[in-house]
């Protein structure tokens, strides 16, 4: 991998791929009425945040390493909503694996490949049920959802 492709990983397919996670687990949580959810990019100290209807974003300095999604509604969310909007962020994922895969059979470009690569590992890395830190993966949410009475 040149330093070009590196640049290109770390500070534009990273943070992309993060968000477009981060953004299906907004939707998730859009399509079941959440009345406030809240997007987060990055790590460290804030330096923009804005709402658009009940979306609030905020991107922070290391932008490239992280992100996150909370959302809530007046309505405790039921077992299957909570799967469904833990899903819904490595979903948006594999769908943009197969769009930049449709786009990579017909412009073979290490530039195209490298996303194509990363989100599908977004995907396939959160499915896997873990926590580290206190933080969850979306597989580990789901087992854990699923394995309560």
């Amino acid at each position: 991998m040149d330093i070009y492709l590196l640049i290109y990983l770390i500070f534009c397919v990273a943070p992309i791929g993060t968000l477009l996670h981060e953004a299906g687990h907004a939707a998730g949580a859009r399509a079941l009425n959440a009345r406030r959810i809240q997007l987060s990019v990055g790590s460290g100290k804030e330096i923009s945040r804005f709402s658009v209807g009940r979306l609030t974003i905020s991107i922070h300095a290391v932008y490239f390493l992280g992100g996150m999604a909370y959302s809530e509604r007046n309505r405790v969310y039921t077992k299957l909503e909570k799967i469904w909007i833990a899903v819904s962020g490595p979903l948006s994922n594999l769908i943009v694996t197969l769009l930049l895969f449709f786009l990579y059979t017909q412009w073979s470009s290490n530039y195209l490949l490298l996303p194509l690569l990363f989100n599908l590992w977004i995907a396939t890395i959160n499915l896997i049920p873990f926590k580290i830190k206190g933080r969850q993966s979306d597989g580990y949410v789901i087992f854990k959802t699923l394995s309560r009475h």
